[in-house]
């Protein structure tokens, strides 16, 4: 099995030690960012097979976060995650190019499902 080199962005803490504490033990390599400047750092200077995405953040709207994302890394593998029910929001990510949303509270199976719909590959 591959490892994965997956980004998580995310401004609560506890979902960054969610990825790291489950798919981290799968020997995934997890880097975690809470705002756009580092999450563009860390496009600029990795490859990820895969980024996770908050749609509701303080300082930065997940959408606006998505289009930043999709411009440096087109190919990359996107799914939005939410707390909230925001069917627009959604809908409007799927068009940039997200690939799915992960409901909040989730659990790593629900984590598992939607990186092999994604990128085909079981963790």
């Amino acid at each position: 099995m591959k490892q994965l080199k997956i980004l998580v962005v995310d401004d609560k803490k506890v979902i960054g030690d969610f990825f790291n504490l489950t798919l981290g033990y799968y020997g995934h390599h997890i880097s975690v960012v809470h705002d756009l400047p580092n999450t563009l750092e860390a496009l600029r200077s990795d490859n990820f097979d895969i980024a996770f995405i908050d749609i509701m953040m303080p300082c930065h709207d997940g959408v606006e976060v998505l289009k930043e994302v999709k411009a440096i890394s087109p190919g990359l593998a996107v799914v939005m995650m939410s707390g909230y029910t925001i069917e627009e929001k959604r809908e409007h990510c799927a068009r940039l190019g997200a690939v799915g949303c992960l409901k909040k509270p989730f659990e790593v199976d629900d984590i598992r499902h939607v990186i092999k719909e994604a990128i085909g590959q079981d963790i």
